[in-house]
């Protein structure tokens, strides 16, 4: 028996672009987010989410974004010129975590497209540099998804990050390219990272999952159903608007706010994962960015009017002012008009606790 034809079924992008990436203060904020930065060739990483799904077959695009991001979303998707198709923003009037926004996605898309389409969600924000190797692990979940279940990728890690969530591969599905979930694991501590690479059937939890939406909408009534239903009321009482479709306020709100994750993956007895060995980085803090650019002798990663001595294993950014910097080691220096930051690298992520110090204007 050969493989299902899955061609004929639409394959929905749904990005997720909620966040506002205050680990990487003061480059992303708020106001401007990590997903919308020009640090990688010109483009931001919203702009590559959208070509690199659009190369792994995706027929149409929608975005799920805070509202306050709208301008944002209309600015990027213009300077793309069409290499991304048609877009469909789905507005949220306030942020209500991962299940919320992909439940409403979803609803959505069974209006639209059935419960056979299948459904790629992925963050706006991920770096993804092999776009061939990201196709190849979407065509094996489409595949997966067709069986009846719910698909998330597995990356193999790379070393034992404790910034991570890990996935417990059980054993192989037969005649399919996925293993079950034996469990998921929480962000774990350095020793525990340690014996989970060294085990080898343990996978970073990427946040990019796979499913067809009559799937979807099954286990999120089994397993989360009061959240499912106030997604779709949110869909059914949603307007359109000159920037997108804003999702009704006052029943998204009601939604509880959790992870996709917890609301229902845990949960569900039908999911699986497809491990992929592409380089994969969610640039979630200042040393993952450290990593994801282009560096320099003595592992310096430079961006901006910046000049050196003496330095290594840094990280030096500035948006217009001019910093030198001398005898730097394993540091993290991000000068812009926002504000300054400077740490080792090794306790850049402790940035959130100064954040919650700082002085609201």
């Amino acid at each position: 028996m050969g493989k299902p034809d899955l061609e004929m079924k639409p394959l929905v992008a749904l990005l997720l672009s909620g966040g506002g990436g205050t680990r990487l203060w003061p480059l992303s904020t708020e106001a401007t987010p990590k997903q919308f930065l020009r640090l990688f060739d010109g483009q931001s990483l919203f702009q590559k989410t959208v070509l690199r799904a659009r190369k792994a077959g995706v027929t149409h695009v929608h975005v799920l974004a805070n509202q306050g991001q709208a301008h944002l979303l209309a600015a990027d998707w213009q300077e793309l010129a069409g290499q991304g198709g048609d877009a469909h923003f789905v507005l949220e009037p306030v942020r209500r975590d991962s299940a919320p926004a992909i439940a409403a996605g979803v609803a959505e898309c069974l209006t639209l497209y059935g419960p056979e389409c299948r459904i790629l969600v992925l963050a706006c924000d991920h770096l993804i540099p092999d776009e061939a190797a990201f196709a190849k692990a979407v065509a094996q979940a489409c595949e997966t998804a067709h069986a009846g279940h719910l698909v998330t990728f597995g990356l193999k890690p790379q070393a034992p990050v404790t910034d991570y969530g890990y996935i417990n591969a059980g054993d192989a599905l037969a005649g399919l390219p996925a293993r079950h979930v034996a469990a998921f694991v929480e962000k774990p501590d350095r020793a525990t990272a340690a014996r989970y690479v060294e085990a080898g059937h343990y996978y970073w939890n990427s946040g990019m999952f796979l499913f067809e939406a009559g799937v979807f909408a099954r286990e999120a009534a089994e397993h989360m159903p009061d959240l499912w239903q106030y997604a779709q009321k949110a869909v059914a009482e949603g307007l359109m608007s000159d920037q997108g479709f804003v999702l009704d306020a006052a029943l998204f709100s009601a939604a509880q706010a959790i992870s996709i994750d917890y609301a229902l993956f845990e949960k569900s007895r039908h999911v699986a994962v497809v491990p992929a060995d592409f380089a994969w980085s969610d640039v979630g803090g200042w040393a993952a960015m450290h990593e994801a650019l282009p560096q320099q002798d003595e592992g310096l990663a430079l961006s901006g009017p910046v000049i050196t001595q003496d330095s290594r294993n840094s990280l030096v950014l500035s948006d217009g002012v001019p910093v030198l910097a001398l005898g730097l080691e394993d540091m993290v220096v991000v000068a812009t008009k926002t504000g300054i930051f400077v740490a080792p690298k090794d306790r850049a992520s402790e940035i959130k606790a100064l954040l919650a110090r700082l002085p609201k204007h």
